[in-house]
């Protein structure tokens, strides 16, 4: 979910840049070459939440003084044990 306002220097990204870009341009402009970059971001987020490689929080605690925190690793029930 998007965060508003946006962190600092989140504008100034060059990831950022490219896609307002490639909306601007080839999306709503016309412009075959930004029209690519824009549908190639596209895809791409599509293909990481296809296939999950996105992070995901899994819980948040405050720790106080004096407890310990245990982390495993835990196979997702996706994937077939080898």
């Amino acid at each position: 979910m998007p965060r508003f306002p946006p962190p600092p220097g989140y504008l100034l990204r060059p990831s950022v840049w490219v896609y307002r870009e490639s909306v601007r341009r080839g999306w709503v402009g016309g412009d075959r070459f930004w029209r690519t970059v824009f549908l190639l971001i596209i895809a791409r987020r599509a293909f990481r939440r296809i296939m999950g490689t996105d992070a995901r929080t899994v819980a948040i605690e405050r720790i106080r003084p004096g407890e310990t925190v245990i982390l495993r690793g835990v196979r997702s029930p996706k994937l077939p044990s080898s």
